[in-house]
């Protein structure tokens, strides 16, 4: 039985603002303050898993986080009823009142780390949630990310994030990479962390190498098949605050930039080594040098970030890019490059302007899952995309969420309690019948 690979997206929350609040987020510092539009934030998220799910890709959906998080401010001093609690947390302390209104769980790639139950010693299609210490306003997301994926996935393994701590700071998928292919064989896993020497001057590396040693320990993984890669402190400097920004991967093709890592020359020849061992055929690694696309422009045009994925019918896999490539001559050029070279079938330019102004891809988007048929089978029905969902979901979107929002605005109890309505409308859409 072959693997599939399902894509987990969320739906984006009424409460989605430019809040500033990303560590190391190039997007997300430059556009804090800007007026949001929550409801073309979570269109253009519909958008782009239709295209997914057009091509016979599996394409799951989450609810998202009810936000605001009241219990969050309660438990930070904020006292009252909710209008009064809203006014303290605001005019007293705005990035903790911003916090507690993230809607970045829209990023699932951050979710969790996956391996394939062919993958690992358990047998089991295995999920560590992240625990995203690095930032408050993502720290907050992870219950309620467990009970999300437990529920979708329910004969999964769902594991509870790491215990909190700087030396365990875990970022989920986006800081991992599976190689492999459609055949149910076990896949080569990779983490990136980026701690230890040498140091980014500017940022504070957001993964680090206990955290990567230690889930792949809880998955049972093979040692043969795991490798650890240190992210280019250039890399970090440059806003990549995650490996997703500078590297991607798909079944047997790896692309990266030329400073996506540091000093793995030894490992990234012991993992071609390794695909060749274990499925008889070179692995495909592209790697595009800074003079062909420095990082502040691979940053700029998140193609590294870009969605792959493998459609149902027979051929080269389809590449989902932001419509930023298409806006830099320069991305687009090494995209179409990549065409040339037959590594893909197509391409799609997805608008996702409200994403991207936070920081946030197509690849932040999604969390990829590997899994058997059968598997899938047993998914929450109502977690899995179709055109009635969709419908629905984007009838409540265009009557409930408000298309013009700051910061300021969500200190309105009025406005906030609009927001929790379309909220609920959208959790009971993802109720079992």
């Amino acid at each position: 039985m072959n693997l599939v690979e399902a894509q987990v997206d969320r739906i984006v929350g009424p409460t989605h603002h430019f809040g500033g609040l990303g560590v190391g987020n190039v997007a997300s510092k430059e556009s804090e303050g800007q007026v949001s539009n929550p409801a073309a934030a979570a269109i253009q998220g519909l958008d782009k898993m239709r295209e997914v799910a057009s091509v016979g890709v599996p394409q799951l959906m989450l609810p998202p986080h009810r936000r605001p998080d009241f219990r969050f401010l309660r438990s930070l001093g904020f006292g009252g009823s909710d209008a009064v609690v809203l006014k303290r947390a605001f005019d007293t302390a705005p990035r903790l009142f911003a916090a507690s209104m993230s809607c970045s769980g829209m990023w699932t790639a951050n979710a969790a780390t996956v391996s394939a139950a062919v993958d690992n010693a358990n047998g089991m299609l295995t999920l560590s949630v992240a625990n995203l210490v690095s930032s408050v306003h993502r720290a907050i997301e992870t219950a309620l990310t467990l009970a999300d994926l437990r529920r979708c996935l329910p004969r999964a393994r769902v594991i509870p994030g790491l215990p909190g701590g700087a030396a365990l700071r875990d970022e989920g998928a986006a800081n991992h990479m599976r190689l492999g292919s459609a055949e149910n064989k076990p896949g080569i896993h990779i983490f990136v962390y980026g701690d230890g020497e040498p140091k980014p001057n500017r940022y504070w590396p957001r993964q680090s190498l206990e955290c990567c040693q230690t889930i792949a320990r809880i998955h049972h993984l093979p040692a043969e098949n795991t490798f650890f890669l240190k992210q280019h402190p250039a890399a970090i400097d440059a806003g990549a605050f995650h490996n997703d920004v500078v590297a991607t991967s798909h079944h047997g093709l790896m692309i990266c930039h030329e400073y996506a890592f540091t000093g793995g020359e030894a490992t990234l020849a012991s993992i071609a080594k390794r695909y060749r061992q274990l499925y008889g055929r070179e692995l495909i690694t592209v790697v595009v040098s800074d003079r062909q696309l420095s990082l502040q422009r691979a940053v700029a045009s998140y193609l590294f970030n870009s969605q792959i994925i493998s459609p149902a019918a027979p051929g080269p896999p389809v590449i989902i890019c932001p419509k930023q490539v298409d806006d830099d001559q320069v991305a687009k050029s090494i995209l179409l490059g990549w065409l040339d070279q037959g590594l893909f079938r197509r391409y799609e330019f997805v608008q996702l302007r409200q994403s991207m102004s936070a920081g946030g891809g197509p690849a932040c988007l999604r969390l990829r899952v590997p899994m058997t048929e059968q598997e899938l089978s047993h998914a929450a029905p109502q977690c899995r995309w179709s055109e009635r969902l969709d419908e629905k979901l984007r009838g409540l979107i265009e009557q409930h969420y408000p298309d013009r929002l700051t910061l300021k605005d969500l200190a309105d109890i009025d406005l906030v309690q609009q927001a929790q309505r379309a909220n609920e409308l959208i959790q009971r859409v993802f109720r079992p019948s």
